[in-house]
C-alpha cells in the first residue's frame, strides 16, 4: 500500500469539526460489529485510531463498559469528542496512527473506521497496531470496497469517484499489507443495508459535505459539482432516493 502515494490533498478536519456530528449518521448498528470482529468484552482494552468526535467509542463504552482509548490528529476533533464524553472513563490523546505513542502488547483491539485511506503510510500504521496488540489480540477495520464506491449514489457526483478510487485501498490490498505485516487469520465481510431518504434530504447531506471527499473540491468547484449531481438526482430517483449501501470489515489476529 505504500506505493498508494497520496496525490490529493487532505481533508482538513480542524475546519469541520463543529458540524462533522451532524452530517454524519449514526453509527449503532455498526458497534455490535465491531464488537464481535473485535472480541470486545467489559475486560478488553480498546483503542479507536483515528477517533473523530468520538461517535464510536461513546457508542461502545454504553455498550462493554470496557476500557477505551481514543486516539485522533485533529485537535479540534478531540475537543468535540471530549465534550460528548460525559462519562469520563474514555481516555482521548492526539496522535498519529503511523507512531502510535504506546508501550507494546497493551492492546486487546484496535479498531479504525473509515480512516485507513486517510493515513499515507498505511502499512507503517499496520505495523504500529500489530506492535501495540497483545498476542491474539484483533484488528479489525471498517472500510468501503472499489465495488460499493462504484455503485454508491455519489457515483453521479462528478469526480467523487475517481478521488475514492485512488484514495481509498481496495479490499485484496488491505488484505496483503496485514499479510505482510504477521497478522493471522484474515477475513472479511461485506455488509449491506436499505437506505431510504427523501432525495431532499441526502441532497441536504451532500451540500453540508457530509463524506470528506466533498471537502476537497474548491467551493467554487463544489457548488459546480454539486449542481449537476443535483440534476442527475432529481432524473434518477425522484423525489425518493431508494439504495443499498455497502461497506466492509476486514478483520485479523496477531
Amino acid at each position: 500500500m505504500n506505493k498508494q502515494k497520496s496525490i490529493i490533498p487532505k481533508t482538513d478536519y480542524s475546519r469541520i469539526a463543529g458540524h462533522f456530528d451532524r452530517v454524519r449518521t449514526e453509527p449503532g448498528m455498526l458497534i455490535p460489529l465491531i464488537t464481535r470482529y473485535g472480541r470486545i468484552n467489559s475486560s478488553s482494552t480498546v483503542l479507536d485510531v483515528g477517533c473523530g468526535t468520538g461517535r464510536f467509542l461513546v457508542n461502545l463504552l454504553s455498550v462493554t463498559k470496557c476500557l477505551l482509548f481514543g486516539l485522533e490528529p485533529s485537535l479540534e476533533m478531540l475537543r468535540e469528542a471530549v465534550l460528548k464524553d460525559s462519562s469520563k472513563n474514555i481516555t482521548w490523546i492526539q496522535g498519529d496512527g503511523q507512531e502510535l505513542p504506546f508501550s507494546n502488547e497493551v492492546f486487546d483491539c484496535v479498531y479504525l473506521t473509515f480512516v485507513l485511506h486517510h493515513i499515507e503510510r498505511k502499512e507503517l500504521a499496520l505495523q504500529e497496531i500489530y506492535r501495540v496488540l497483545k498476542k491474539g489480540g484483533k484488528c479489525v477495520i471498517l472500510t468501503t470496497s472499489h465495488a460499493q464506491i462504484r455503485k454508491h449514489v455519489l457515483n453521479d457526483f462528478p469526480g467523487v469517484t475517481a478521488i475514492d478510487l485512488k484514495r481509498l485501498p481496495s479490499i485484496l490490498c488491505i488484505r496483503r499489507s496485514m499479510m505482510k505485516t504477521s497478522f493471522k487469520a484474515i477475513h472479511h465481510h461485506v455488509f449491506h443495508r436499505p437506505e431510504d431518504t427523501s432525495t431532499e434530504r441526502y441532497l441536504e447531506r451532500v451540500r453540508n459535505k457530509y463524506i470528506s471527499t466533498l471537502t476537497l473540491f474548491s467551493e467554487e468547484e463544489f457548488q459546480k459539482r454539486f449542481k449537476v449531481f443535483q440534476e442527475r438526482v432529481h432524473l434518477k430517483y425522484g423525489d425518493k432516493i431508494e439504495r443499498i449501501s455497502g461497506f466492509v470489515f476486514v478483520e485479523a489476529r496477531k
